[in-house]
């Protein structure tokens, strides 16, 4: 029985090897894009370096939901630092793929619906994702950022119902932790909807905390 055991896990151990390699892979293209966010622009050995793990990782576990999606966003930061050019066919199908394997992962709807609004220009099927992302993760901290930058970005075109979409995910990252707080401080600022803002908090009913308003009132909106 041993024997068939040692056989067994020798038989195994180049797929685990496999994987391994996908996965050591896969966090070195996540290093770059965690670099990049930090306002840091990649340069075109960082992209191609990037665009390498990435695939090759995708190329080991193409069923792997995270190197889908790492993938695409380093083919991203790509497009939008004008180091490739953008194929949105490949991002469709990454992105469709990576949410086929986990339907109720709240960021592959919120990532797809950011593609589609600030790279394909589609900001109804956008939304239409976002609304999804909204569904599963209603709190969770990447689907409230990429509502708030596709809500700001486009806010003139937006209908009435979706600038209340806007304004209740803004008043649910008015009351979350620092970091979601700032975040919302900084897109409110950064596309001149403060005023905007801060009157709907104003009148927000129910009203906030009072740490919130606190918040609110001394940092946000003074």
């Amino acid at each position: 029985m041993y024997i068939v055991l040692i056989v067994a896990l020798l038989g195994l151990l180049p797929i685990l090897l496999q994987k391994g390699l996908a996965n050591a892979y896969h966090f070195k293209s996540r290093f770059y894009i965690d670099k990049w966010q930090q306002s840091n622009k990649p340069t075109s050995l960082q992209y191609a370096n990037a665009l390498l793990a990435a695939d090759y990782a995708f190329s080991i576990d193409s069923k792997n939901p995270h190197y889908l999606l790492t993938l695409a966003k380093v083919m991203e930061w790509g497009a939008f630092s004008n180091l490739a050019q953008p194929n949105n066919m490949v991002f469709n199908q990454l992105y469709l793929d990576a949410i086929e394997q986990r339907p109720t992962w709240p960021n592959a709807y919120s990532d797809y619906a950011y593609n589609l609004a600030f790279i394909q220009h589609d900001i109804n099927h956008a939304w239409l994702n976002l609304e999804q992302a909204l569904v599963y993760g209603p709190y969770t901290p990447e689907v409230l950022h990429q509502v708030l930058a596709i809500g700001f970005a486009h806010w003139p075109n937006l209908t009435v119902s979706q600038k209340q979409l806007v304004f209740t995910t803004a008043k649910h990252a008015a009351s979350a932790n620092w970091l979601m707080r700032n975040d919302l401080k900084n897109m409110a600022k950064r596309y001149q909807l403060t005023h905007v803002i801060c009157t709907y908090f104003n009148y927000s009913i129910p009203a906030f905390s009072a740490n919130d308003d606190k918040w609110i009132k001394q940092d946000m909106c003074r």
